[in-house]
């Protein structure tokens, strides 16, 4: 990839986290891309004001920011052994997960941000939760879910296959195309192109999927196109289970049957089905 010189990884100190990161620091090798570690504190619950210590020992502005640094320092001593030979920056940044991890990435320049699909503390619900699909709906760069793997990938390893991606024929189809074209040339993989028309759509199933993978079809020799009918979903985590995909790239809005998109349903079971890391393009990529 040409226009980035980063990536950016959320750590919170979650196995999810540690997934992440490993696959981050692999990536940021392949690419010849930083590193950029990132460790948010979100905003804390309001203390009732019972529970305010008073007297002779309250508790101090200076001791919560003494929590914080441990908290940060934790989740980053959580991640050591992932990211061991890279020269991994680490920031602390306070308030809305999805935003600072968005700020940090446009600040840095970076080509992907990185999350694991589960949380730690408060951001329990995690990443594949409020934050990712934050991340994914108004975020400026690509976001990278690295899936729960049982067992999990070696080191974070990628799949020896090509890079996948889901295409139908929308605007976000083709943006999605070409980060698929932009990461398949930067890890040295095939590009897989896959449109999958649902059974119950009107029209000419193979014709209009083979329209939609002209349209989306970047310029590189060798891309294999491929058309299905079923559900999307499952279609997509089916091709890149069997093709042994590095990762599986998609539009955060589709078209037609699958209009409601990755950010729904589609996105949510992709990610929980894939065999590998899911990079989910939002609108807001092509702009940056």
């Amino acid at each position: 990839m040409s226009a980035g010189r980063t990536l950016v990884c959320g750590v919170d100190g979650s196995i999810g986290s540690r997934r992440a990161a490993a696959s981050a620091a692999r990536l940021s090798r392949q690419l010849h891309r930083g590193l950029v570690l990132v460790h948010v504190i979100p905003p804390r619950p309001p203390m009732p004001l019972a529970s305010i210590p008073v007297g002779a020992h309250p508790v101090a502005t200076s001791h919560m920011q003494e929590l914080d640094r441990l908290e940060a320092d934790a989740a980053f001593a959580s991640i050591q052994d992932e990211v061991s030979g890279t020269d991994a920056e680490r920031i602390t940044e306070h308030g809305n997960p999805a935003d600072r991890l968005s700020a940090v990435a446009d600040t840095r320049d970076a080509d992907l941000i990185v999350v694991g699909t589960r949380g730690a503390g408060p951001a329990r619900a995690a990443l594949l939760g409020s934050v990712s699909q934050e991340l994914a709906a108004r975020g400026s760069r690509p976001v990278v879910i690295v899936p729960d793997l049982d067992p999990p990938a070696p080191d974070g390893a990628l799949a020896p296959g090509p890079v996948v991606c889901g295409v139908d024929g929308s605007e976000a189809a083709r943006d999605a195309a070409r980060v698929a074209l932009c990461l398949a040339d930067g890890l040295h993989a095939a590009l897989t192109l896959v449109s999958v028309h649902t059974r119950h759509a009107a029209g000419d199933d193979t014709a209009d999927a083979l329209a939609a993978m002209a349209a989306d079809a970047p310029v590189r020799d060798q891309v294999e196109r491929l058309a299905t009918i079923g559900d999307p979903a499952d279609a997509l985590a089916r091709t890149a289970t069997k093709r042994r995909a590095a990762l599986l790239v998609v539009g955060s809005r589709g078209r037609g049957p699958v209009r409601a998109a990755l950010l729904g349903s589609v996105s949510a079971t992709v990610t929980r089905l894939a065999p590998c890391p899911v990079v989910i393009v939002p609108p807001a990529t092509a702009a940056a």
